[in-house]
């Protein structure tokens, strides 16, 4: 991969899969609706210690698909049967098959503590196993810390489903770009959630800010290909206030004008606003609402912002890369 980035273009038609957030059940978890997710170090789900011997035991016995799971799970904060079994679950001669084998192995990561589940489930309760929601359990963040570690486990407890909401749209986001390079020969160079994609810099004051992008995205046409597209992502579920996404655009302007992502890659990402609410009308207004707001702000440089529907954006950015 060189420093030389390019920006997509290309508009596709919309994806055929509903994301996971749509469906998200109303039902409340055990703490009820006010917590954000923010890590605790106790709650429902805290069960007996687990010693380092019994730990160093399950260690030896998990797969290096096992692991994968656990490191993807901690990786995206929370993520469904269905995203485990579209990352970690390919090489199956069909969806059932590929399906049956994600329930096992998923079973017995929860039997062994490495993944628990939130009371909430996406669909509602008939959902059954294809709705449940996973997160690192005991096993789980302790093998993530190291086997010996003496400091209190950090652990999720139930978040609240507007927060729940987000966190999977943006793994919804993720594995849709894996699968849709996945089907048209590109390759996902890089592909990082927030923690991961978050961005530091000074502002014009010399205060420390901090950009933290949805998902920061690169992508190449084909494997191998030296020419690299790249992306910073916001999703929006329509949460938001306008002037609060008005106000994240102005910060990637603020970074942007810093020129460290283009001293350091040499050249600054599209952003990207994938954008959605409950009703269809409602998002179409808030998506030109938008438009109309970055076109008017001085400050900002429009051609660097591009607002569309969030079950699009896969597609689009992954086409686009034929036209670049």
């Amino acid at each position: 991969m060189n420093d030389k980035t390019t920006l997509p273009t290309g508009y596709p038609a919309a994806s055929s899969h509903p994301p996971a957030f749509m469906q998200v059940s109303g039902e409340k978890g055990t703490t009820g609706a006010t917590n954000t997710g923010a890590l605790t170090d106790t709650g429902a789900h805290a069960g007996p210690r687990i010693s380092s011997r019994r730990l160093r035991e399950i260690q030896s016995h998990l797969s290096e698909r096992d692991q994968a799971i656990l490191a993807s799970v901690d990786r995206y904060r929370f993520l469904t049967a269905r995203h485990l079994q579209a990352l970690h679950f390919t090489d199956h001669a069909s969806a059932t098959s590929a399906a049956r084998t994600c329930r096992r192995v998923l079973a017995r990561l929860r039997t062994l503590r490495i993944l628990g589940v939130l009371d909430r489930r996406i669909g509602g309760i008939r959902a059954g196993s294809e709705g449940l929601v996973y997160y690192v359990d005991t096993a789980g963040d302790r093998l993530q810390r190291g086997v010996t570690s003496a400091r209190a486990r950090k652990r999720f407890d139930e978040p609240s489903a507007r927060f729940l909401d987000h966190t999977l749209a943006i793994a919804d986001m993720a594995v849709g770009i894996l699968e849709t390079a996945m089907a048209h020969g590109a390759e996902v160079v890089k592909l990082d959630p927030e923690h991961a994609a978050t961005r530091t810099y000074a502002d014009n004051y010399g205060v420390a800010q901090v950009l933290r992008p949805d998902l920061y995205v690169e992508l190449a046409a084909s494997t191998g290909d030296e020419e690299v597209s790249v992306f910073f992502i916001e999703v929006d579920l329509g949460h938001e206030s306008l002037p609060t996404l008005l106000g994240k655009a102005l910060m990637y302007e603020d970074y942007r004008s810093t020129g460290i992502e283009q001293r350091q890659f040499g050249g600054f990402p599209q952003v990207i606003w994938a954008m959605d609410a409950y009703r269809e009308t409602t998002a179409q207004r808030r998506r030109k609402s938008l438009q109309d707001s970055l076109e008017r702000n001085s400050r900002l440089n429009a051609g660097l912002y591009r607002i569309q529907a969030v079950q699009d954006t896969a597609m689009d950015i992954v086409q686009g890369l034929r036209h670049d």
